[in-house]
């Protein structure tokens, strides 16, 4: 049985996960996961924590993180703000835990190499980040994107996705991991240079590919998330359904704690925040950001 432990229950995702490892599938009536369970949380405010022990059937609260060492063989950590990340992640990494840490991975790029760099000292193995790039439309434009690159047909792209430099939570680094990291996952991540505009907390950024663009609309306050694909033989237009990413993320945390394969690399974890990052200071700056 893998114990798991989660630190950050105010993110709606620390309940969403719970929920789908301890209780039984509505659709089956069975656990999709017999082998593993949520056995603790931590807030930090109880509040928050109380609810998954009492609706997901958590076993505990833990008073502090620390009272997980010895209880538990793998955390999730979901604070909403990933400037708490790295605190509460480092200590389970030097520990060689296994480790999902929600998006965005941090919030500072030196933070995320810090992290990074342990776990490869532990054998630490992580995944996490932003669960859109797990969604089924963005698995299909990018399979589109790599036939359209080898055919020599690719002429450009767009996508958008929600967002507000003015988040409570970090600000901008709260909701771009998840355009972020659906464009790596379809356009690649051999991004060569960002270049983005502000307008109102909107903000549009063009990443240079060798032989291609590709606008991304960091859009805020709106709802739905689209893509277009531009090609000499046509474009591909596509809404993004995101409605079954919290299962996928699950599935593949737990496919890693049963063979210790990663789903991505460690650098692939790291490349969201450089580019928020790199978003962010083209903004600043009003420059041209090389990658």
């Amino acid at each position: 049985m893998y114990r798991i432990g989660i630190i950050g229950t105010e993110n709606s995702h620390a309940m969403a996960f719970a929920k789908i490892i301890n209780l039984p599938s509505p659709l089956t009536g069975k656990l999709l996961y017999p082998d593993a369970k949520v056995v603790g949380v931590y807030g930090p405010d109880k509040s928050t924590a109380q609810p998954i022990v009492d609706e997901a059937k958590a076993e505990f609260v833990a008073e502090c993180p620390e009272e997980f060492f010895g209880k538990v063989d793998a955390m999730l950590i979901t604070n909403r703000k990933g400037s708490l990340h790295a605190g509460y992640a480092m200590p389970f990494i030097e520990k060689g835990l296994p480790l999902f840490i929600d998006k965005p991975f941090t919030s500072c790029v030196k933070e995320a190499n810090a992290l990074v760099e342990a776990a490869k000292k532990s054998g630490s193995k992580l995944s996490g980040g932003s669960g859109v790039k797990l969604a089924y439309d963005v698995l299909m434009l990018q399979n589109s994107v790599r036939n359209l690159v080898a055919s020599g047909d690719m002429v450009s792209g767009s996508m958008n996705f929600a967002a507000d430099p003015e988040s409570e939570y970090d600000g901008f680094y709260f909701y771009s991991p998840h355009l972020t990291e659906m464009a790596l996952t379809v356009f690649g991540h051999d991004v060569r240079s960002v270049f983005t505009r502000d307008n109102d907390g909107s903000r549009i950024s063009i990443w240079r590919y060798d032989d291609f663009d590709v606008s991304l609309h960091y859009s805020k306050n709106t709802p739905a998330s689209s893509a277009v694909i531009y090609s000499k033989t046509g474009n591909i237009m596509r809404n993004i359904d995101v409605s079954m990413i919290y299962s996928h993320e699950v599935e593949h945390f737990i496919h890693m704690l049963r063979t210790g394969e990663m789903p991505e690399s460690y650098e692939s974890l790291v490349m969201p925040v450089r580019m928020i990052a790199a978003v962010e200071e083209s903004v600043k700056t009003g420059a041209e950001v090389k990658i």
